[in-house]
C-alpha cells in the first residue's frame, strides 16, 4: 500500500502520524504481502487457543480483548480503537497460543501482514520497534491505573466497571451478563443485598435491561455507562 493509497483511505490525524511513524518504514519488498481485511460484529479475529499467523494494524472500528480460558468466565478487559496493533504481544514473548481472543466490536477494517514478515522486519528496524513498545507500554500503563482505581470506587462503579468487562458480546449486538449475583457481588466485594440494590439502581438509571434474570445491555447503553464510569474515575 502506497503512501497516496493510504491518505485516501486513512485521513485522521492518528493514521497520519502511524503512518509517518511507523507504516511508512515497512520494506517496500513487503508491501505486497500486505492486505485489508474487514470483520462484522463478533467476528473473531484471533483465538486465544492459537499464535496468530497475521499481526493487524486496526484502522477503523473497535475491537474486544476476551480472556476465555478462565472457564466459565469470559470477560472484555480491554477496548482497542485505531490506531493499535493486534496480534504481535505473542511474537515478541514468543509463547504458543494467544494472550487474548480479538474479537470485532463492530464493524472493523485493518491492514494485515503475515506474522513471521512482520517480525522478520520489525526485529531488524530499531525505530519501529522503539514506537511499538512505546504503544505497548501506554496500554499496559492505562491497564495498570485503571486496576488501581478501582479500589477507590464505590459500589455502583464497581458494578458497572465489571459489567463492561464481563458483558458476554452477542451477535444481536447485545451483551449478556453471565455471571450469577452471588459472582458479581464477590467481584465487587459487597454483599449479595447491595449487589441486588446496585443492580436495581442501574436499572433504574436506564442503564441495564434484565431479560429473564439475566443483565443485559445494547450498545448504547454501554455507552452511557461508560460515560458514567469515566465520569467519576476522573473525580478521583
Amino acid at each position: 500500500m502506497l503512501e497516496k493509497e493510504f491518505e485516501r483511505a486513512y485521513g485522521s490525524q492518528e493514521q497520519k502520524a502511524f503512518y509517518s511513524q511507523f507504516f511508512s518504514r515497512i520494506p517496500g519488498e513487503l508491501l505486497p504481502y500486505l492486505s485489508v481485511k474487514r470483520f462484522a460484529y463478533g467476528e473473531t479475529m484471533i483465538h486465544s487457543a492459537d499464535r496468530s499467523r497475521s499481526v493487524y494494524f486496526l484502522m477503523k472500528g473497535r475491537v474486544y480483548a476476551v480472556e476465555d480460558r478462565v472457564q466459565s468466565l469470559p470477560y472484555v478487559f480491554t477496548e482497542l480503537t485505531p490506531v493499535e496493533i493486534i496480534g504481535d504481544y505473542e511474537l515478541f514473548s514468543q509463547v504458543e497460543g494467544s494472550y487474548a481472543t480479538i474479537v470485532a466490536a463492530g464493524s472493523c477494517e485493518c491492514i494485515s501482514m503475515p506474522s513471521d514478515l512482520y517480525l522478520r522486519w520489525i526485529s531488524k528496524d530499531a525505530e519501529a520497534l522503539f514506537y511499538r513498545t512505546s504503544l505497548l507500554m501506554n496500554q499496559l500503563g492505562g491497564q495498570t491505573a485503571a486496576g488501581r482505581q478501582y479500589f477507590f470506587l464505590d459500589y455502583e462503579s464497581r458494578c458497572m466497571s465489571l459489567l463492561l468487562q464481563y458483558g458476554t458480546p452477542e451477535r444481536d449486538g447485545f451483551h449478556t451478563l453471565k455471571i450469577n449475583r452471588e459472582s458479581l457481588a464477590a467481584r465487587m466485594g459487597c454483599s449479595l443485598r447491595t449487589c441486588h440494590r446496585v443492580v436495581g439502581e442501574l436499572k433504574r438509571k436506564g442503564l441495564i435491561s434484565v431479560v429473564r434474570g439475566k443483565i443485559v445491555m445494547d450498545g448504547g447503553q454501554r455507552e452511557r455507562m461508560r460515560s458514567c464510569l469515566e465520569e467519576e474515575l476522573s473525580r478521583l
